[in-house]
Order: structure tokens, then C-alpha cells, then sequence
């Protein structure tokens, strides 16, 4: 029987029911919502048993409003069976600064840079991660652009400023913009 991404959430859905919090199929497109402590186990299933060998992206969506804020989501590839599979984990209880979810670069190598973006532009921290770092962002930058209530405008710099970067450690209007290395 071929490997289809329908087959695969039915799959899923038998050998793993208590990590399935729901599943969406929309204009035939399937995705899997997982709880966060069986993301890995399912995923090293994926590879092994489904065949999905290609890991094409990890990002992430700020949902302000919702609780858990935040869907990790996971696009996976069977390349020998022409089937893409959605993978999404909700994180983020109000509170949570930095909410975690575990990293799958153990499995597919190339999530490595994946999760620094999401970590760098979220502010998402991904366990057991080799090497979890700013990829974009200066090393010393304390906010998460993509998160949902960073202000719009970015911050007030003073003039001059060199390069984005921020010749002080507290903002004029009182929380730190940037951290001192």
C-alpha cells in the first residue's frame, strides 16, 4: 500500500492516540496537532516507519489571543512517496517568557537553523538543541521580532545610532531594549 499523508495520519492516530490532540484535513492538505512531550517519538516514527525523509521547514505563529499562544509548525516531505505531512505543537501558557518544545534535530539534521529562527524571532526554546543561538538578530538583542506584541514602530533610537545597535542598556522609556555583552 502506498504512503499517503491521509494513510499517515490515520497511522498516527492508531499507533500514537494519546499525542494526537487533533487532526485537519483542509483542501487536502493533512495536518497532525501533537502534545509537545511525544513530538519527538512520533517524528522518529515518521522517518522510520513512513518514510518522511525531508524536513522542508519549522516555523512558528503567535496567536496573542489564544492559549498556548504559540503553534511550532513542522513541514515534513516523503520524497519516495510524493506526500507532505503538517506537524503542529502548541506552546505557550500565559506567563511563559520563553515556552520550550523539543528539538528534532536529532532526527532530521537540517532543523538545526529552522529552530535557531524560531528561537531567534519567537523567543521559542527548543530542548536538547546542539547549538540554540541568535541566526539573525545581534547577539545581543533581547525581543523577539515576529513575536505578536513587539511594537510595531521597533524602538526609538538616539541619534546617532550605529547599525541598529543601542549605545545603552535601558531605553528612554524604561524596559531594556538590549543587553549589555
Amino acid at each position: 500500500m502506498a504512503i499517503t499523508a491521509t494513510s499517515t495520519v490515520a497511522m498516527v492516530r492508531e499507533k500514537f492516540p494519546q499525542a494526537v490532540v487533533e487532526t485537519v484535513n483542509f483542501r487536502g492538505e493533512e495536518t497532525i496537532v501533537l502534545l509537545p512531550e511525544h513530538l519527538v517519538t512520533v517524528c522518529g516514527y515518521l522517518l522510520k516507519n513512513q518514510q518522511y525523509t525531508f524536513l522542508s521547514s519549522v516555523t512558528a505563529v503567535d496567536w496573542l489571543e489564544r492559549e498556548p499562544r504559540y503553534d511550532v509548525v513542522y513541514h515534513l516531505l516523503s520524497i519516495p512517496n510524493q506526500s507532505e505531512l503538517r506537524l503542529k505543537v502548541r506552546v505557550g501558557h500565559p506567563g511563559e517568557e520563553h515556552p520550550s518544545v523539543p528539538t528534532v534535530s536529532g532526527i532530521w539534521p537540517g532543523a538545526n537553523w529552522h529552530e535557531r529562527e524560531v528561537y531567534d524571532l519567537f523567543g521559542i526554546i527548543f530542548t536538547g538543541h546542539p547549538d540554540l543561538r541568535r541566526i539573525l538578530m545581534p547577539i545581543d538583542w533581547t525581543t523577539h521580532p515576529l513575536r505578536k506584541d513587539y511594537p510595531l514602530t521597533g524602538f526609538d533610537l538616539p541619534e546617532p545610532h550605529w547599525g541598529g545597535q543601542v549605545p545603552y542598556d535601558t531605553d528612554p522609556g524604561g524596559s531594556q531594549t538590549v543587553r549589555t555583552p
